[in-house]
């Protein structure tokens, strides 16, 4: 998600660029060129990291808006503290639907990977039944090559969403 959201801001940042190139603003010009490069530069390769610092600048001028906008005569510890709150809301909510998705692609993939054993346990059983009356063919010996490599595929994709599940 975070290289979807810094891809879309690297496209804003080209359309500014082309707006303002027409204008014929150098200033403006030389300075998006300069952001579109240190957005490429630093954050292409950790996405996430340009996402937690945007999270929490928006999160600061949420907080300041908010103390802003409070009336004069209101406690200020009151009013910071219902923003703390809210933010807190904010946060749970945010986690839950984070968990939530993460619960569905993990479905999903128990169900990839229920259905990739299935068609693994058919084969290597089609291939028993073969081998039994001809060993020596060609055939055989190369479906049992695309059955170790279904084999090593089904592994690996198991052991990542291991890894991934006990993150």
């Amino acid at each position: 998600m975070a290289t979807i959201l810094l891809q879309n801001l690297l496209i804003q940042v080209d359309e500014q660029l082309d707006r303002v190139s027409q204008e014929k603003n150098l200033l403006l010009i030389h300075n998006l060129k300069r952001i579109r490069k240190l957005l490429q530069g630093k954050y292409h390769g950790n996405p996430m990291h340009i996402a937690v610092i945007i999270s929490n600048c928006l999160r600061e001028e949420r907080r300041i808006l908010a103390a802003a906008s409070m009336p004069v005569q209101g406690p200020l510890e009151k009013s910071l503290q219902n923003s703390v709150v809210s933010e807190r809301q904010r946060n749970v909510e945010h986690k839950v639907s984070a968990i939530k998705n993460s619960a569905q692609m993990t479905d999903q993939d128990v169900k990839y990977l229920e259905d990739l054993q299935e068609e693994f346990d058919f084969r290597y059983k089609t291939m028993q039944s073969l081998e039994q009356s001809d060993k020596n063919s060609a055939l055989i010996k190369q479906e049992m090559l695309a059955l170790q490599a279904m084999l090593n595929t089904l592994d690996y994709k198991r052991k990542v969403s291991d890894m991934f599940c006990h993150l």
